[in-house]
């Protein structure tokens, strides 16, 4: 989960307190839950998407973020910075399926669109870190 979340939100600093709110969620509700691995999932996209659109506004307020550096070498570092040039929904989609293995009616369930909608933001995804690695 926590590769998961900071490959969206590019902060391992805040994708583990995403993840740390994301198990305290399901702990409390762990009777209640019927998979509570998918439900833990989600909670970590939502904690990311969240935080992605916090950090947007920051944006717009003109509030510099600090840079966190990655730890990996320099294809993974090259790959990581493609991925945060894309937009959000296209981020989420692609993380969720190439380093999740998650198929696409699940992916639109957790970006909340239709299963096309997935298909075509992975595309566009796709091609703009063809363009972004060349």
């Amino acid at each position: 989960m926590l590769r998961l979340g900071v490959l969206l939100v590019d902060s391992r600093a805040v994708a583990e307190e995403i993840v740390q709110d994301a198990f305290a969620v399901v702990a409390q509700r762990w009777g209640d839950l019927d998979r509570p691995g998918a439900y833990l999932r989600t909670c970590v996209v939502n904690g990311c998407r969240m935080a992605l659109r916090r950090r947007q506004i920051q944006r717009r307020l003109d509030q510099p973020e600090p840079a966190v550096p990655v730890d990996a070498g320099t294809d993974l570092v090259e790959l990581h910075d493609a991925l945060t040039a894309l937009p959000e929904r296209q981020r989420v989609v692609l993380v969720l399926r190439y380093f999740q293995d998650l198929p696409d009616a699940e992916i639109a369930e957790l970006v909340h669109c239709r299963p096309a909608t997935v298909r075509s933001l992975a595309a566009r995804g796709l091609r703009s870190l063809r363009e972004e690695l060349t």
